[in-house]
C-alpha cells in the first residue's frame, strides 16, 4: 500500500549515504551506530541500518513465491487457533482472526517502537496493515470452520 512511503523519510543525499555505508559496512548485515550500548545516549544519533552491499535480489517472482509460502504457513498457523473456536458464529470467528492480527502485528513491531526508536506513525500503519490484512483473511478463513450457525 501506498501509505508505508509516507511515513518513511528519504535521505538528502543518496549516493553519498551509500558511498558512506558501502565503505564502512563490508559484508551484508544489521549494524547499530553507535554500535556501543555505553555510547547510546540522548544527543547522539542512533542509525539501525541492514545493510546489503551487493544489493537486494529483486526478482519479483522469486520474492513473490517466497512470500505467498510464508502468508500461507501463517493463515495455516491461525487456521489451527481457529480451528478450535467452534462456539463462536462466523462473525465471531472472523473477530477472532482480525484480533489474532491485532496481537501479530503489535508482537512484531512494538518492540521496534520501543528498543529502537522505529517513529509511532510507522509502528502503527504497519500494525493497521497487519490488521486490514488478517481481517480480510478471517473473511475467508472463517468460511472454513464449523461453529454456530449465524
Amino acid at each position: 500500500m501506498p501509505w508505508h512511503n509516507a511515513v518513511a523519510n528519504k535521505f538528502a543525499d543518496e549516493s553519498a549515504v551509500s558511498a558512506v555505508l558501502k565503505e564502512n559496512a563490508p559484508s551484508a548485515g544489521m549494524y547499530y551506530l553507535p554500535f556501543a550500548q555505553e555510547d547510546l545516549k540522548p544527543g547522539v544519533l542512533f542509525a539501525l541500518a541492514n545493510v546489503l552491499p551487493d544489493g537486494l535480489e529483486t526478482g519479483m517472482g522469486g520474492m513473490m513465491g517466497v512470500a505467498l509460502l510464508g502468508q500461507a504457513v501463517s493463515a495455516l498457523l491461525v487456521f489451527l487457533l481457529l480451528c478450535k473456536t467452534s462456539n463462536l458464529d462466523y462473525w465471531g470467528r472472523v473477530r477472532f482472526v482480525a484480533l489474532a492480527g491485532v496481537a501479530i502485528g503489535f508482537v512484531s513491531h512494538f518492540p521496534y517502537w520501543n528498543w529502537f526508536g522505529f517513529s509511532t506513525s510507522y509502528t502503527l500503519v504497519i500494525i493497521l496493515d497487519t490488521l486490514i490484512a488478517w481481517t480480510l483473511a478471517g473473511l475467508v478463513l472463517a468460511r472454513f470452520v464449523e461453529g454456530k450457525s449465524g
